[in-house]
C-alpha cells in the first residue's frame, strides 16, 4: 500500500508535477500538498455527492500518472475546473494532458475538451530548469506557439521555494527540518486580497494549518481567518476540523481506511451534515 500523506513538504528536485495548471503553487487540501511542487499520493480522486440522483453522483475525476502528475479531467458535465488558458482561468469540461518525458518533461502539451459544443483547443507548456533540474520558469503557449503567460520560480540559499512571479506574487518560507511553513498567495481570483498559510508540527506530523485573508493594501486588516486542526489515529490521519475564527462556524472531515484500494474522505457540516465526499484511490 503506498504511503496515504506526506506531510513534510521537502523540495529535493522541484520538477513540474503537472498538478491542475492554474492552481499551481497553491495548497490542496486534499493531498496535503503545494499543486506543482509535490506529486500526488493517489492515483485517482473522485468527488462525489451522494445525495445526489445516481447519475449526478460523481461530479469530477482526476487521474495521475505513476509519476503522481496529472494525466486527465474529466468533469462530468460541471463545470467545477478552469483551465481555460486562451481567456484566462476559466471552466472547462475535459482536460488531457502529454508530458515529454517521465522525469523531466520539458514541454506538457494540453487538449481542453468542451463536451457540450465539441470544441477542441491545445495548449502547452515550455519549461526549463536550473542546475539542480528544479523548475525555473514555464511558458504556456497556444497552439500556434505564441506565448501568452510565463511564471519564473525563485529559491532561497537551500534551494527550497521561495516565490513564483504568479498573479499578484506567490511567497514561502520553511522551518529548519525543510517543511513549509508559511505561504502567501496573492491569487487572481481575490485580487484585493493576500491569502496567508501558517502550518504548525507536533512530532513530527501535520498539526495547524491557519488561513488568513488580508486586504491586499492594508494587511493589518483581516478578511478572514480560520483554523484546520489535524488529528491522528494509529498513525493516520483521522480527522480534520475546521473552524471559522473571524465569523464564526465550523466543519470536519474524517478518513475512513476500511477499503484496501482507496482512502474516503467524507465532509460534514457544523451539525454533523453530510455534504460530499472524495475517494481517493491509491
Amino acid at each position: 500500500m503506498k504511503t496515504l500523506f506526506i506531510f513534510f513538504i521537502v523540495l529535493s528536485s522541484l520538477s513540474i508535477h503537472g498538478q491542475i495548471v492554474c492552481d499551481i503553487g497553491t495548497y490542496n487540501f486534499i493531498t496535503n500538498t503545494i499543486e506543482g511542487v509535490e506529486k500526488s499520493p493517489y492515483s485517482k480522486i473522485k468527488y462525489v455527492i451522494s445525495t445526489e440522483p445516481l447519475n449526478k453522483r460523481i461530479r469530477s475525476v482526476i487521474h495521475y500518472d505513476d509519476f503522481g502528475r496529472v494525466i486527465a479531467i474529466d468533469n462530468k458535465g460541471f463545470v467545477y475546473g478552469y483551465e481555460r488558458f486562451g481567456e484566462g482561468c476559466r471552466h472547462f469540461d475535459e482536460v488531457v494532458y502529454t508530458y515529454s518525458d517521465s522525469v523531466v518533461p520539458k514541454e506538457i502539451k494540453m487538449k481542453e475538451i468542451k463536451v457540450t459544443n465539441g470544441i477542441q483547443e491545445d495548449y502547452s507548456l515550455q519549461l526549463t530548469y536550473n542546475k539542480l533540474n528544479k523548475t525555473k520558469s514555464i511558458d504556456y503557449t497556444d497552439d500556434k506557439g505564441e506565448i501568452f503567460l510565463t511564471y519564473n520560480f525563485e529559491y532561497d540559499k537551500k534551494n527550497q521555494l521561495k516565490s513564483i512571479d504568479k498573479d499578484f506574487g506567490y511567497y514561502y518560507e520553511w522551518d529548519n527540518k525543510s517543511r513549509i511553513k508559511k505561504m502567501s498567495i496573492g491569487s487572481a481570483d481575490t485580487f484585493y486580497l493576500v491569502n496567508e498559510y501558517n502550518f504548525t508540527y507536533v512530532d513530527n506530523r501535520l498539526a495547524t494549518i491557519t488561513s488568513i485573508g488580508r486586504l491586499k493594501d492594508n494587511k493589518e486588516e483581516i478578511a478572514f481567518e480560520g483554523i484546520y486542526v489535524f488529528s491522528y489515529k494509529n498513525d493516520k490521519l483521522d480527522k480534520v476540523e475546521y473552524t471559522n475564527i473571524k465569523f464564526g462556524g465550523s466543519s470536519y472531515r474524517l478518513y475512513n481506511y476500511d477499503n484496501d484500494d482507496k482512502v474516503i474522505i467524507t465532509y460534514y457540516d457544523e451539525q454533523g451534515i453530510y455534504e460530499y465526499h472524495y475517494e481517493c484511490y491509491y
